[in-house]
Order: C-alpha cells, then structure tokens, then sequence
C-alpha cells in the first residue's frame, strides 16, 4: 500500500510539474506576443512608411488589385519583418533596379541547339529568333520544367536561352543561394525529424497568401539585373516565379509564367505574367482567389489552363511506350522501378527503408530497382552502404552509373541490372537521368512533385511539403498514379500488387 502511495504521489508530483510548466510556458507565449503587438503598434507608423518604401518601385505590377486588395498593417508588418530576417533589405530596390549584369552564352554540352547563359561580354542584341527560358535551381522540379520548355523551343528552331540565375556568379545569386540553403534544411527537417518539423514546413510550403506574393516580389526586384541583359525583346518562359517577377521588374512585357504544383498560393503566380496552369483543380482555385476582388471584373485574364509540363521526346513517344509497357507486363517481365529523389536530397530515411523493404523481390527476379541518388553524395553513400548489407555488390547484382552518358547507354540498351543506383557530381546529369529511364522503366516511384505529372504509371510515395500533395490527387484522378504512401509499408503492399499480376499496368 505505501508503494503504491508512494507512486501516486510520484505521479501526481510529475503531472503537477508538467501543469506548472504548461502554465508558465504559456504566459511567457502571451506575454511576449503582447509585448511585441505593443511595440509594433508604438512603431506603426514607421512600419507603414518602410512598407510604401519598399513597394513603390513595384507600383507598376499593381499587386494590390491582383490580390484583391491593399495589405492590412500586421501584413505590413510581416513583410517589413521578413525583409529584415532574411536579409534582403541590404539590397536596395531602387539600386536593383538601375543595375545590369551583363551576360554571354556558351553552347550546351548536353542538349544540341540549346545556349546556356552565362556571365559575359553582352547578348542584349535584338533577336527575332530568340528565347529565354529562366529557371533557378532550387530543387529539381524548376529545373526539369525549364528542360522540358526548352525541348520544345529546340525542336522549333528557337535560339533558345537556357538562363538559370543561380549559374551567373553575382550577389543575386548569392541572395538567392543562401534562401535555397534553408529550403532544403527544412525539407531534411521534416522528412527525418518529422513530428512539429513536418507540420511546421508543411504549412509553409502551402500557406501562401497575398502576403507572400508581396515579399517574393521585393526579392524578384533584385534579382531584375540578371534579367536586363538578356537579347532585348525576346519572349520569357519562366519555371519560377522569381524568374517572372524579376522579369517584370525588369520591365519585360512578354512573359510567360509555368506554374508549378497543383495547389493555388499566390506567390506562385506574378501579376503581369501569363500563368499557365497545369490541372483543373488550379485553375479553378486561382479563379476563385481573383474573383475575392476586383481583377476578373477589370479584365485581368493572366490564368489559363495549359496542361503538363512534359518533354517533347516524352510526348512524341507514349504511344510506342506504353505499347511497350503493357507487352512487359502481360509477359511477367520483372518490374522496372525506377525511384528518383528529390533535388534537396530530403527523402533519405523513406528511400532507405524502401530499398530494403524491395530487396527481396529484387533478389527473387521479379523487380529490377532503378535508384536515382541524384547529386547527393551523402546519399550515394548511405545506398551503398545499406545495398552492401542487404548482400548486393558492384559488377554483380549491382551496377552504379555515375555519369550522363552511362545513362544514355542504359537507356538504349535497356540492361537493367537487379539493383541500379545512380549517382551524380553533376547537377544536369542528376536531373536528365529521370527523364532518359522513364520511357523504359514500368513504373515511376516518386514523391509529388513536378515527376507526378508525368505520362507513366507513378507509385506516389511520401511527399516533402502538404502542397505537394493535391499533385498526387491530379495523378490519381487522371489514372495513371496511386494515392500518396505516406508509409513504406504502403508503398510496399502497391509494389505487391504490380508484381502480381499485369492488370494494375495495362
């Protein structure tokens, strides 16, 4: 009896601390928000002047009637805030804006007929036949996008551009780096860490109001000198929404905005622009936010529904791959996986427990495993090391390709190994390498990204962000992709069932 006293005693003691603690934690939260409304209402009006400041020069993009209406102060308030915290109030707009960065262009060493923009003497020379298609590598979703455009522009006998912001060394660049940094800390975060990490991120990746369009605005501003020294006149096709924005600032009027994901947040689409959308779900939603004000009434038609975002060779052949595809799997061909992370190398622990999860389908002959580690060098080595333990070694069962034309040759030959890893140094090999083997492979299995939008049959795994998860919702109601496996053991049971039978891919 006096032990069991002795217990509750304890545990009503623990409870008590937990209680004290909650309580004083929560006054602390109350006290300092109070302290930090007081003082940013004491400084109110300073906040509004820095707030009109910083917006001025953008007055022409009028995103107050594109938003549906003015900001209110505490919106104010947050986007004097983050100009502060990140650091971009050391770049002065105005001084951006009066700035140019002369660029030049080198042939591409991988796609024929594409010009890779670089720092340089001058290209700002009028050019009817010229195109810039602008990306930023953050991730590899922008990037693949901008390949994709680029394909088709090509395939047109366009001079086609290839202008990436982040490949031209400038304090631009920079600016942007250093927020590409904590995007993928983030995603690591949350895909490793997960709990309040993941919810936390979550809601940023898809919480994007009027506000964030407003802040995205003052750092495209600054990126505008990496824009004015592009041929004058040529059209603009953007795969990031700072592209277009800086774009605009830059005072270009012939600009085309690609926009990613399949979840409508304002700071994915630019006022000026013309925003093409990729599914209905989009396009409808972004109606939706312009018909809140007074845009659709005054005129504004800058959202349209496009389509996907694909590669020529990808679209030109889908009849003869999915011809192929199907004779594969009534024939009880082993299954061709082919499993790409993604560009901030966030999906380490679920791809891990993947592959061990598909080892022995590998092993048994019914599964050939394609992964793509991307330029992940950490990651490369983690797959090794867990491939080695699960008894897989390099020149048997194994075959690790790290170079662009490694995989062009495993593309033609379509000698698929038990396990495949790749594993890059170079970023344009990490990003092509997936669009080479999804014409061979059966299925694609992927996080949502701009891959869930792909014309094969997709196995949707985890997803790194919630926005990324109404893409997976566009896959499955077009009927070529499954529903998000948020776990290994449900991707696991959906490779089951590939397996066993050909109806789920034919």
């Amino acid at each position: 009896a006096s032990l069991l006293c002795s217990r509750e005693y304890g545990c009503c003691a623990t409870m008590g601390l937990v209680k004290t603690v909650a309580v004083l934690l929560s006054t602390a939260c109350a006290v300092a928000v109070a302290v930090g409304a007081a003082a940013a209402f004491y400084f109110k009006d300073q906040i509004e002047t820095e707030y009109d400041a910083l917006l001025k020069p953008l007055a022409h993009l009028n995103i107050d009637a594109f938003t549906g209406g003015p900001a209110s102060f505490p919106r104010k308030l947050q986007v004097v805030a983050t100009e502060r915290l990140t650091g971009a109030s050391e770049f002065p707009i105005e001084a951006s804006l009066e700035k140019t960065v002369s660029l030049g262009w080198t042939p591409s060493p991988h796609v024929e007929g594409l010009r890779v923009t670089t720092a340089g003497d001058g290209i700002d020379e009028p050019d009817a036949k010229a195109l810039v298609v602008g990306t930023i590598r953050m991730g590899f979703g922008h990037q693949r996008i901008a390949y994709a455009a680029s394909s088709w522009a090509v395939a047109a006998k366009k001079h086609v551009y290839f202008h990436d912001l982040l490949s031209i060394e400038s304090a631009e660049a920079r600016l942007v780096h250093d927020t590409d940094k904590l995007y993928r800390k983030s995603s690591k975060l949350a895909t490793e860490v997960g709990g309040p990490f993941e919810l936390i991120h979550g809601f940023l990746t898809s919480s994007g109001d009027a506000t964030s369009l407003r802040s995205t605005a003052l750092v495209g501003a600054r990126l505008a000198p990496l824009m004015k020294g592009l041929p004058r006149g040529a059209p603009v096709i953007a795969t990031h929404t700072l592209v277009a924005l800086a774009a605009a600032a830059a005072g270009m009027d012939n600009v085309v905005n690609l926009v990613i994901d399949n979840h409508p947040q304002w700071f994915v689409v630019a006022p000026t622009a013309l925003n093409l959308v990729q599914g209905p779900r989009n396009y409808y939603g972004f109606l939706k936010k312009f018909e809140e004000g007074d845009y659709l009434r005054e005129g504004g038609s800058l959202i349209k529904l496009a389509g996907h975002w694909i590669p020529k060779h990808l679209v030109d052949n889908i009849p003869r791959d999915c011809d192929a595809r199907m004779k594969r799997a009534k024939a009880r061909e082993p299954r061709r996986v082919l499993v790409p992370v993604g560009g901030a190398g966030a999906q380490k622990k679920f791809i891990t427990e993947l592959t061990e999860r598909v080892a022995p389908l590998c092993k048994s002959g019914t599964v050939k495993l394609v992964l793509n580690a991307g330029d992940h060098a950490d990651l490369r080595a983690s797959l090794l090391e867990t491939l080695a333990a699960l008894g897989f070694a390099a020149g048997g069962d194994l075959k690790v390709i790290g170079d662009h034309a490694g995989v062009v040759a495993l593309q033609r030959s379509q000698d698929f190994a038990p396990v495949t890893l790749l594993a890059f140094s170079d970023y344009f090999a990490a990003v092509a390498a997936t669009d080479l083997l999804v014409p061979v492979v059966d299925v694609l299995a992927c996080k949502p990204s701009e891959l869930a939008f792909y014309p094969v049959p997709k196995l949707m795994i985890r997803r790194v962000g919630d926005h990324e998860a109404f893409s997976a919702s566009r896959a499955n109601e077009l009927g070529d992709g499954t529903e998000e496996a948020r776990t290994v053991a449900d991707a696991g049971r959906y490779l089951d069932l590939f397996v066993a039978g050909a109806e789920p891919l034919v």
